[in-house]
């Protein structure tokens, strides 16, 4: 199987990287708030937004990387006989 095969595999599930990315989200978000060193709630807001915005970047591009890895290993699995 090609990468490219494995790669649209792991595209299947939109809905469900949707929900587990706004979900991050929400919560780093809301733990970033009472780090923010300021006490205008604007300020906050916005930094604690950017912050969260970054660190669901990061872990979008982790949850990727790890669907791509786990189907290529079930792929690459398949015909094997378990171990005993």
């Amino acid at each position: 199987m090609s990468k490219t095969e494995t790669g649209s595999k792991a595209k299947k599930f939109p809905v469900l990287d949707a929900v587990l990315v706004v979900g991050f989200f929400l919560i780093s978000f809301l733990v970033l708030r009472p780090s923010v060193p300021v006490y205008t709630p604007l300020w906050v807001n916005f930094w604690s937004i950017l912050g969260g915005l970054c660190m669901t970047g990061v872990f979008w591009l982790a949850m990727q990387m790890f669907k791509v890895v786990l189907f290529d290993q079930i792929e690459m699995n398949k015909g094997r006989p378990p171990e005993a």
